[in-house]
């Protein structure tokens, strides 16, 4: 549950005036979270603070006084002018009335919404005072006798937790001497807090003691540690989550003497038996051990039962049953099926219940920015615009290195949060959400300085973050790394431990720092190889391969060992090409990167591949299809059966255009099954399988295995061999769907490969249903780009006549910070998708080649080569003339 915006405001007094610690205060919010209510009423029921010392901090930071109800003698105007029920809704009593201004006194001063009910119901301006809830409830009891209340007298301080004083009982026993008792009153009487958390805070009384005395007190058992309970789940369905975290209490056991409950306070006995519906046996214990207990036997995610009494699809005696039933089965069946059988729910109830209680919830706009319909810089300048706050791109608003670090690290990674620059006394502060009044306040408490917030996107916020704080001086490093590479040569290689001291040297902070500035730069691969001189590092970004800082030569075998180990290679193996695989996580960065060691003239070369998180894999719609080709493609990956084929060199964007297709087919009710070499994005609900050469798993041997498993859609990573292409075509002809890559030049090229693998033409017009031929062009940099004409000699060699440009949005990138200097950011796909029609299948049954296959689908079929859909997209500024001619042929 949300919290309000009067809560947030209580957060932030209470942490700013040192009543709560931050610990305490989110303990508060993560109950609060799933009971709901008031933040104020949490905290009391706790017992972290008191209501009375809550009141003197709204006091102190807002000048809303606290007013004592009973020495005040009500105005009679004041009391008409505003109905009894919505005095008792918002728990307010108004006791004075001058002129058009009405003042109240409310349980909740920060509550907007109870004084907006207020001054529509009065129709006057509400003046807000601060009382204690007691003190409410009378005044409502007594002066709006309509209501039916008891006047119960509110009871003094020194009366808690009952008649027979806990004090003298504390002093008869000898834990506690008359004069500690009465500092601890006077505490009591100024804060509102029970006398028992007083003499806890103050170090007078241990848990066990205070408990023991309150358990004898109450006339219940005192259980000091409560571990041994194992409370069956028919006990457990007696109160909801919800309902123990409220009451801070577990039914624990039951027996023919009735239910016991274990409790931090007796006197809610009887509110536990109006929500149970019968007595109960309390037992008191400790709240850490009642929190424990809470957390062991509710799961954190709400139950389906308790979803369903949450939504008033189902009665609480009704779960009962439920559940009793259940256990006498042996909990066999799901607790669903149990609830349709007795009758107390119908199959969508239950359903929805499900979809609920599995649902993660999240804001809005996080689902969008997730799903890809919304960029996290849109976000940010939509939220910048919507509060009237700054909107910063650190590419033009860089930080003060200096002043970015005027903040903590675990601070700025604990709130997401970067100083950017010195605004007169101020610290100007970039934050993903400036709403958050807690981190502004830690952060002005901190820096000793007012924060004014401004709006940065979370992922440039991240990556400033990782620059500040997760990066070591690498010159330094670099002098280190001279002097143990000269330490090394002093002794024989042969004699040198390579694994030895690498946790914590230089090197390990190098390798450490290379993945994560290219994971900042968003680089795909990381290529590091020695010359005769150096250890050149270069990051591939965009496509194109950027050289970063050299590294000492003698540093080279070092790093090499560091960088095996880190993937569980051989390090003692330099002779031969070696393969692994390397999880990173540091700081925010949490990649995999796949491995690949060649030897080398100079010593070995290690190259690795960035991988992509699962989640990260686009959808279909983020692909960069032209208008034209989009719903074609759709419409064919829709198929029931047959081939779909995506083609292109390295690099071109297969594998992610083959992954975001099966994320969009590969549904829970179809069995999806792939064979990698290797896996590199694991998917969930995909069955996926890797080629193990030593062990004779291949493609062919996994495709066969695969017919026998029941499939439905068979992705085969690449075909390679006649026996691959000769069993992909036969499980699509007998009613299977078939993804696969093939490395050809064009879409009509794939249809000649597989003739030429030995597949018959026949079976290939039967099979195939599309193909789709792709690359990747460089985006122009949306900062920095800038209206061109075209070059003359570009247009020669694309065959372009210049009539066709004039009019059009052609543009560059002048080159800034974000794109590093060259005009460009990110890349997209340019397409050339053949569907095989009719007119298609005949050519190719009929063993037409390459050239007259592209005849036809260009001419009947409506296909466009991957030049012309490059030509499009750069003629409409998404990229350059250039990137089409550098990466197309014709």
């Amino acid at each position: 549950m949300a919290l309000s915006i009067g809560d947030r405001r209580l957060g932030a007094i209470l942490l700013e005036q040192g009543y709560v610690s931050d610990t305490e205060l989110q303990k508060a919010l993560v109950r609060h979270a799933e009971v709901g209510g008031r933040l104020a009423d949490i905290l009391i029921d706790s017992g972290q603070v008191g209501e009375k010392r809550i009141a003197r901090a709204i006091e102190e930071a807002l000048g809303i006084p606290l007013v004592n109800l009973l020495v005040v003698t009500p105005e009679a105007a004041a009391v008409g002018a505003v109905q009894a029920a919505t005095a008792q809704a918002v728990q307010a009593f108004p006791f004075a009335r001058e002129e058009g201004t009405l003042r109240v006194a409310l349980v909740d001063p920060l509550s907007s919404v109870a004084i907006e009910a207020l001054e529509d119901d009065s129709g006057l301006n509400i003046e807000p005072y601060q009382a204690l809830r007691e003190q409410v409830m009378w005044s409502l009891a007594t002066y709006y006798p309509e209501l039916g209340l008891t006047p119960l007298l509110p009871s003094g301080p020194e009366e808690d937790r009952g008649s027979d004083r806990l004090g003298e009982r504390l002093i008869a026993q000898g834990l506690l001497s008359d004069a500690q008792l009465q500092v601890a009153l006077d505490v009591q009487q100024q804060t509102g807090e029970a006398l028992g958390a007083v003499l806890l805070s103050r170090g007078l009384l241990s848990e066990d003691q205070l408990y023991g005395v309150l358990a004898e007190q109450a006339g219940v058992p005192y259980q000091p540690d409560p571990g041994a309970y194992q409370p069956a789940e028919h006990v457990l369905g007696a109160l909801l989550r919800a309902d123990a975290l409220r009451l801070s209490a577990v039914p624990v056991e039951e027996d023919a003497r009735g239910l016991t409950v274990l409790t931090t306070d007796p006197r809610r006995r009887e509110e536990l038996e109006t929500l149970i519906g019968r007595p109960v046996t309390l037992v008191l214990a400790k709240p850490r051990d009642v929190d424990a207990l809470i957390e062991r036997c509710y799961p954190q995610r709400g139950r389906l039962g308790e979803q369903m009494v949450q939504q008033g699809t189902l009665s609480r005696s009704q779960l009962r049953e439920a559940l009793q039933v259940q256990a006498r089965g042996g909990k066999v069946k799901p607790l669903g099926e149990v609830l349709v059988e007795l009758g107390f729910a119908a199959p969508e109830d239950i359903t929805a219940a499900l979809h609920k209680q599995n649902a993660g919830g999240g804001r809005l706009e996080d689902t969008l920015v997730q799903s890809g319909k919304l960029s996290p810089e849109m976000l940010a300048r939509s939220l910048a615009a919507q509060l009237g706050y700054e909107y910063l791109d650190p590419a033009q608003n860089p930080p003060d290195p200096k002043v970015a670090l005027l903040i903590p690290e675990g601070t700025a990674r604990r709130y997401g949060v970067v100083p950017v620059r010195l605004q007169g006394d101020s610290l100007v502060v970039a934050m993903k959400d400036p709403r958050n009044v807690f981190a502004l306040d830690d952060l002005k408490l901190i820096s000793g300085r007012d924060i004014v917030p401004a709006v940065m996107a979370e992922k440039d916020i991240t990556r400033l973050i990782e620059r500040y704080f997760g990066n070591q001086d690498m010159a330094d490093l670099g002098k280190r790394l001279v002097a143990e590479s000269k330490a090394r040569e002093v002794k024989k290689e042969s004699d040198v431990d390579l694994s030895a001291g690498l946790d914590d040297n230089a090197v390990v902070r190098v390798v450490d720092n290379l993945i994560r500035e290219a994971a900042l730069q968003e680089a795909s691969d990381i290529h590091i190889e020695p010359t005769a001189t150096s250890l050149r590092v270069r990051y591939r970004i965009d496509g194109v391969l950027r050289e970063q800082n050299e590294l000492p030569r003698g540093s080279a075998q070092s790093i090499l060992a560091r960088i095996k180990i880190m993937g569980q290679l051989d390090i003692s193996e330099r002779r031969i090409p070696q393969d692994g695989r390397v999880r990173f996580k540091k700081g925010s960065i949490d990649i995999d990167l796949r491995l690949s060691t060649l030897p080398t003239v100079y010593g070995e070369k290690a190259v690795m591949r960035l991988l992509q998180k699962a989640e990260n894999i686009p959808e279909v719609e983020q692909l960069g299809f032209s208008e034209h080709n989009y719903q074609r493609y759709l419409d064919v990956i829709e198929k029931p059966n047959g081939i779909f084929l995506v083609t292109g060199p390295t690099g071109s964007g297969k594998s992610f255009t083959s992954f975001s297709t099966l994320k969009r087919i590969a549904r829970p009710e179809k069995n999806t099954t792939t064979i990698e070499d290797p896996i590199e994005y694991e998917i969930p609900g995909i069955v996926q399988s890797q080629v193990n050469m030593a062990a004779g798993m291949t493609f062919a041997r996994a495709l066969r295995a695969f017919l026998r498993q029941d499939p439905d859609i068979i992705f085969v990573g690449e075909i390679r061999d006649t026996e691959t292409a000769k069993i992909a075509t036969e499980a699509a002809l007998t009613g299977h769907l078939v993804l696969a890559t093939l490395h050809t030049n064009d879409a009509p090229g794939a249809i000649t490969r597989l003739d030429e693998m030995g597949v018959e033409p026949f079976n290939i017009s039967a099979s195939v249903v599309g193909v789709l031929a792709q690359r990747l062009v460089r985006r122009v940099c949306g900062e920095c780009a800038q209206p061109t004409n075209a070059d003359p000699d570009v247009l020669r060699r694309l065959g372009l006549p210049e009539s066709e440009v004039r009019g059009a949005n052609l543009r560059r990138g002048a080159g800034c910070a974000r794109c590093g200097g060259t005009g460009y950011k990110g890349r997209m796909g340019i397409h050339e998708l053949m569907i095989i029609d009719d007119p298609l299948r005949r050519a190719i049954g009929a063993g037409q080649t390459a050239a007259e296959l592209r005849d036809v689908a260009l001419g009947e079929s409506g296909m466009r080569t991957l030049r012309q859909d490059g030509i499009e997209k750069a003629l409409a500024g998404l990229t350059t003339l250039d990137e089409v001619l550098a990466v197309t042929s014709s």
